[in-house]
């Protein structure tokens, strides 16, 4: 299995970013490839939902090693069979600021193609990143 990450820096503390991350409502605010997220349940390992992005995809999704102010893993469904995207987000102290990152990880049946489909997948995770910074530090509460 091939991860692909991309990370960025904020001002924002990682309780900042939590507070944002943790509540997908906020995510079609500042994910630009995300149109809603419906959770099952609270935000924590083993809940599940859907998740639609803006190329009109609809996904089932489930959370997992939810761990507050330091990030989770978000499983997805793929139109390959038997395959699941795991997509790492994590928040790490960085001085009085914080480092926030994303990762991709291909798992089932076409695992072999991680490599491409991750390289077809992160991208997407620069604007992504840039606009979860710009929410955090426009959120009035940066530190």
């Amino acid at each position: 299995m091939t991860e692909a990450s991309r990370s960025v820096d904020t001002s924002a503390s990682p309780e900042t970013v939590w507070r944002t991350w943790s509540d997908p409502s906020t995510w079609p605010s500042w994910n630009p490839d995300i149109r809603y997220v419906n959770l099952d349940g609270a935000f924590a390992s083993g809940t599940t939902g859907t998740m639609e992005t803006n190329s009109g995809g609809k996904h089932k999704i489930a959370l997992k090693d939810v761990v507050a102010n330091r990030g989770f893993t978000l499983t997805s469904d793929m139109p390959m069979p038997a395959t699941k995207l795991d997509f790492r987000c994590a928040i790490e102290p960085v001085g009085s600021g914080s480092r926030i990152s994303q990762g991709v990880t291909v798992k089932g049946l076409f695992s072999f193609m991680g490599g491409q489909i991750g390289a077809r997948i992160t991208p997407s995770f620069g604007p992504l990143l840039n606009g979860l910074k710009t929410h955090v530090e426009g959120s009035g509460t940066a530190s």
